[in-house]
């Protein structure tokens, strides 16, 4: 079953006891160092609501701008297709959500959707996470859904919509190798916007 977890910091405590000489001479300074900044560049935001395996209800929001690499990739397939990828983490990353799915231009919907990451709210101690993970139908238990709607897209470097994923019921009579039990249903509801950099791919075959 999908659960939250509570992420603490621990603070740790050492005494130390030193003796010391006369201080030497100071050695030369070193090179600056870099500063390593994160880009933001649009956001990736929502909330995740269910229960937790006591039944007590849970709602944790979260938005995400953070990114490294590309801010986003749309790969054209073919004149009227692009494949799309992008991926937002908190300022600590710990939450993060990667999105990918294959865009039709002529009728604007998405297919191949995958949804993964960690829903969290960084701004609370200590910090709520649920795990965004797909699961397949399994013995006759529904599989997650996963979906990206109202899309615009603006040419193609500029993409947004909204996202859903919903974890129903998985509690099998007996244990499912590789599954844990999810008593109550998961949601995972949110929305996007962000800039992709457009790419081209030229393969050839053999030859």
């Amino acid at each position: 079953m999908q659960r939250i977890s509570l992420l603490m910091g621990a603070g740790i405590c050492a005494f130390l006891l030193s003796c010391r000489g006369k201080q030497g001479p100071e050695g030369p300074q070193g090179p600056p160092g870099r500063d390593l900044v994160r880009p933001q560049q649009g956001f990736i935001e929502g909330v995740a609501r269910g229960k937790d395996e006591s039944g007590n209800a849970f709602s944790i929001p979260f938005r995400y701008t953070y990114y490294f690499g590309a801010p986003g990739e749309a790969q054209r397939v073919d004149a009227n297709t692009l494949s799309i990828a992008f991926y937002r983490e908190d300022s600590l990353g710990v939450g993060n959500l990667s999105i990918s799915f294959t865009y039709n231009r002529n009728n604007r919907q998405a297919s191949d959707v995958t949804l993964s990451g960690l829903a969290a709210n960084a701004t609370v101690s200590p910090i709520p996470v649920y795990t965004i993970q797909l699961r397949p139908e399994v013995g006759g238990f529904a599989g997650t859904s996963q979906s990206v709607t109202n899309l615009e897209l603006s040419g193609d470097t500029l993409i947004s919509g909204e996202f859903s994923f919903i974890n129903p019921q998985f509690n099998p009579p007996l244990p499912v190798p590789g599954f844990s039990p999810n008593t109550y249903p998961d949601t995972v509801r949110g929305r996007f916007s962000v800039r992709l950099i457009p790419i081209i791919s030229y393969g050839r075959g053999a030859q």
